[in-house]
């Protein structure tokens, strides 16, 4: 069933540089931070005085995500948890390393063959931190918060998306779930575990991917509010249709870093209040999705280039594209998930 149902109040405030909500009656003893680092992920949990990072964002964000910490005050955090290895979750964790000091770093366990990868090995060496491969059902504690890691039961699927480390915060009572790039195969790998997903306040999977948030889940996690990170008008055309009528359907509120910037959630354990309204824009990512309909092929016009011979798909612009043999190429409109389907795999490089 859903959880207790949060008084949420709306306090208008303009925050500079993404400072934290003030000014409340009661000072939040929980701070949920959705920074808007533009098409990639990157969240803030505050407890009682401690502090945990889930993912970092992008390459362009990565000092936003450095800064907006300072601007915080926080010197050290409890936590860092990488949900997996692609580079728009990424690349903040390792500026975050390179000036924070870190109890534990929480992280798949997998290795990925990537640049950012091996700075961020880099960064976890020099900032001499622990690395946990934390196991589905484990809780860690935040202040007064549990960190219980729902998923996953394995690392064993073929798509790191779903293998990304999902966790379920509790604050008196006050829920929220953050799944990072958790497609439908992950997220039905949560649901069959019999874990209890409801939840107050939920992180769009994958930034509203059509392949993330179905029906299936979204009807076992039931949130009251729906937190989306996206860039405004990203190739991929995030959020997709389709997600936003299931996310609509719940009558949960939406807020969006695309449409409002940088989203601060605070509770004081009997209510939650956020810094800016609920968005009321439920509109898609891709203007086509409407009129052509899901999928039909790459979002936003994105044309990819498929390898015949190593099977893997990449953006244009990619540098392995120039390294390719003519006779290898094969380029094509078809989405992303067409082209999984069919046996492609997304570089590491460029992440398509």
């Amino acid at each position: 069933m859903r959880p207790a149902k949060f008084r949420i109040l709306v306090i208008c405030i303009l925050l500079f540089f993404g400072s934290a909500v003030r000014g409340h009656a009661d000072e939040p003893g929980f701070e949920l931070h959705l920074l808007d680092v533009g098409q990639g992920l990157s969240v803030l949990v505050r407890a009682d005085g401690h502090s945990l990072l889930y993912d970092g964002g992008g390459a362009r964000t990565s000092s936003f995500v450095v800064s907006y910490l300072k601007e915080q005050g926080i010197t050290d955090l409890d936590y860092i948890v990488v949900s997996h290895y692609d580079d728009d979750h990424l690349n903040g964790i390792v500026g975050a390393l390179h000036v924070f000091g870190c109890g534990a770093v929480l992280a798949p366990d997998y290795t990925a063959d990537t640049d950012i990868y091996a700075s961020y090995l880099s960064a976890v060496q020099e900032n001499g931190t622990a690395v946990i491969h934390p196991e589905k059902g484990e809780v860690y504690t935040l202040g007064g918060a549990s960190i219980e890691i729902a998923g996953p039961s394995s690392c064993s699927s073929a798509s790191e998306n779903n293998r990304c480390i999902s966790v379920l915060i509790d604050y008196c009572g006050f829920r929220s779930l953050i799944c990072g790039d958790l497609e439908a195969e992950g997220e039905e790998d949560l649901v069959d575990s019999n874990a209890d997903l409801t939840c107050d306040l939920y992180v769009v999977n994958h930034h509203g991917s059509a392949s993330s948030s179905t029906y299936y889940f979204l009807n076992h996690v039931l949130p009251s509010c729906a937190l989306l990170s996206c860039g405004q008008e990203n190739p991929y055309g995030h959020p997709a249709a389709e997600v936003m009528e299931r996310l609509q359907s719940m009558n949960c509120e939406l807020y969006r870093t695309d449409r409002q910037g940088t989203i601060v959630a605070c509770s004081d354990g009997s209510s939650v209040w956020f810094n800016t309204e609920p968005c009321t824009d439920w509109s898609s990512g891709d203007s086509s999705s409407e009129s052509e309909g899901a999928d039909a092929g790459a979002p936003g016009g994105i044309t990819y280039v498929c390898n015949i011979n190593t099977y893997k798909f990449h953006y244009a612009y990619c540098d392995s594209v120039d390294k390719m043999k003519e006779k290898n190429k094969r380029i094509t409109s078809e989405s992303r998930d067409v082209l999984i389907a069919q046996g492609f795999e997304p570089c590491k490089n460029c992440c398509p």
